[in-house]
């Protein structure tokens, strides 16, 4: 049986990629992005939050806009999208990810929670 939770985080990571595929208002309202590697896509979509997946085992992470962070795994995946360099920062609204060789960690100014992404692991805080 699959814990209602994990459903619930899967469903809000589609929700995302969903919208994120879905032609914006403006250019700010959705990105997509990856890691230079490709492994590690990530979409953001303004009013949601951003989400992250391990093209390589469905590991993912997910900040929403007004709650806290989530990790799993998840059959869904995201779209590749430009490419954010190894040592750079992508920001949007309260929103902030960094590429790094090690994976990807992503905050909320406005509520402090964020995560760390990467192949082998994942967490949030």
């Amino acid at each position: 049986m699959i814990p209602l939770r994990r459903i619930a985080a899967t469903a809000a990571l589609a929700t995302v990629a969903a919208a994120a595929a879905a032609a914006p208002a403006t250019a700010a309202d959705t990105a997509s992005f990856q890691t230079p590697s490709g492994n590690i896509r990530c979409a953001y979509v303004s009013g949601q939050g951003v989400g992250c997946v391990s093209a390589s085992n469905g590991r993912y992470a997910m900040l929403r806009s007004f709650g806290g962070a989530r990790t799993g795994f998840t059959s869904s995946s995201l779209p590749g999208g430009w490419t954010l360099g190894y040592g750079y920062r992508w920001r949007a609204s309260t929103f902030s990810c960094t590429s790094r060789v090690s994976g990807i960690s992503c905050r909320s100014s406005h509520t402090g929670h964020g995560f760390f992404l990467s192949r082998e692991a994942s967490y949030r805080w």
